[in-house]
């Protein structure tokens, strides 16, 4: 289990009250544009009823709130795990949202996902992880790649957004793949920061 302390952010669970962020960032379309799913409307009393059931039902799918690890606690996001399926040990990451724009350099999402993965395999016990991304989404894949994860295939046209289809990248991290390299010190955030600056430098470069 990670420890807290190491951190500028951590995970908890939703909380009645965080409908109200949530909403906000579900409905700004710069942030959608980014992510495998349409771009829906939803209302404050919609979201209300949504996150009530997420609170209420995470067997399946756990979704959590990212906060400041200061005095604060402030909420600057959220984050998911989707998809459990406990006979296969496997797991869909879902996305992470960082959605207060103070705080998108990247250490919080890197922190984020970490701690994600982290539960996935130490406490949920799971044995792969997978998650998806836009092809054009450069962030995303540098991301994953990052953090060792394992492009799979490339979904043609699966995802229409915008007004056009767009291709989607799968990728996957083992259990045993994770732990070797947490091992050999791979994933300190400080290495993680440094290989996904050097990744997005060469995506803008186009190679």
């Amino acid at each position: 289990m990670v420890n807290k302390k190491d951190y500028s952010i951590y995970l908890r669970a939703f909380e009645p009250e965080d409908y109200l962020l949530i909403n906000k960032w579900r409905n700004d379309a710069e942030i959608q544009k980014l992510t495998c799913g349409p771009l829906r409307y939803v209302s404050t009393e919609m979201e209300k009823a949504w996150l009530h059931d997420k609170i209420l039902n995470n067997y399946k799918d756990i979704y959590l709130a990212i906060c400041t690890n200061d005095e604060s606690n402030k909420m600057i996001g959220y984050t998911s795990i989707n998809d459990i399926d406990y006979l296969n040990r496997s797991v869909n990451g879902g996305g992470v949202v960082i959605g207060d724009n103070d705080y998108r350099d990247g250490q919080a999402l890197v922190e984020s996902l970490y701690i994600k993965i982290e539960y996935v395999f130490n406490e949920l016990n799971m044995n792969r992880y997978y998650a998806r991304c836009l092809v054009s989404h450069m962030m995303s894949r540098s991301l994953m790649e990052s953090f060792y994860m394992e492009i799979e295939g490339v979904e043609r046209e699966s995802v229409y957004k915008c007004g056009k289809y767009h291709d989607v990248c799968r990728y996957s991290l083992l259990r045993k793949d994770f732990f070797k390299h947490k091992d050999d010190g791979d994933y300190n955030i400080n290495r993680i920061l440094v290989r996904l600056a050097k990744k997005i430098t060469l995506s803008r470069k186009g190679r």
